[in-house]
Protein backbone atom coordinates (compact mmCIF):
# COMPACT_ATOMS: atom_id res chain seq x y z
CA UNK A 1 0.00 0.00 0.00
CA UNK A 2 0.93 3.22 -0.35
CA UNK A 3 -0.11 6.62 1.15
CA UNK A 4 -1.13 10.01 -1.08
CA UNK A 5 -1.33 13.50 -0.17
CA UNK A 6 -4.47 14.19 0.09
CA UNK A 7 -5.24 17.08 -2.27
CA UNK A 8 -7.79 18.34 -5.14
CA UNK A 9 -5.81 16.89 -7.74
CA UNK A 10 -5.57 13.55 -6.04
CA UNK A 11 -9.33 13.49 -4.96
CA UNK A 12 -10.38 14.14 -9.11
CA UNK A 13 -8.17 12.04 -10.59
CA UNK A 14 -9.48 8.94 -8.64
CA UNK A 15 -12.76 7.24 -9.43
CA UNK A 16 -13.71 6.84 -5.85
CA UNK A 17 -12.77 7.98 -2.65
CA UNK A 18 -13.37 5.69 0.98
CA UNK A 19 -13.53 6.85 4.09
CA UNK A 20 -12.45 4.65 6.46
CA UNK A 21 -11.77 6.88 9.31
CA UNK A 22 -13.88 9.73 10.60
CA UNK A 23 -10.98 11.99 11.43
CA UNK A 24 -12.64 15.60 12.93
CA UNK A 25 -9.61 17.67 10.92
CA UNK A 26 -11.12 16.93 7.02
CA UNK A 27 -13.42 19.23 5.39
CA UNK A 28 -16.18 16.58 4.34
CA UNK A 29 -18.02 18.63 2.21
CA UNK A 30 -14.97 19.64 0.07
CA UNK A 31 -14.02 16.06 -0.18
CA UNK A 32 -17.36 15.20 -1.22
CA UNK A 33 -17.09 18.48 -3.35
CA UNK A 34 -14.12 17.01 -5.10
CA UNK A 35 -14.47 13.25 -5.60
CA UNK A 36 -16.30 11.33 -8.08
CA UNK A 37 -17.80 9.09 -5.96
CA UNK A 38 -17.51 8.95 -2.15
CA UNK A 39 -18.15 5.59 0.23
CA UNK A 40 -18.51 6.81 3.62
CA UNK A 41 -17.69 3.65 6.32
CA UNK A 42 -17.71 5.54 9.27
CA UNK A 43 -21.05 8.52 8.53
CA UNK A 44 -18.06 11.22 8.65
CA UNK A 45 -19.98 12.78 5.75
CA UNK A 46 -23.26 12.61 7.84
CA UNK A 47 -23.52 17.14 7.81
CA UNK A 48 -22.87 17.26 4.36
CA UNK A 49 -25.75 18.88 3.14
CA UNK A 50 -24.68 19.19 -0.43
CA UNK A 51 -23.60 16.57 -3.70
CA UNK A 52 -25.60 13.52 -1.38
CA UNK A 53 -25.92 11.75 -4.47
CA UNK A 54 -22.22 11.17 -5.12
CA UNK A 55 -22.39 9.63 -1.34
CA UNK A 56 -22.89 5.84 -0.33
CA UNK A 57 -22.68 5.07 3.06
CA UNK A 58 -22.01 1.65 3.67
Amino acid sequence: MKSTSLTDGTLERFDCVVIVNDHSCYDWQEIVDKSQLLIDTRNATRYVKDLREKIINA
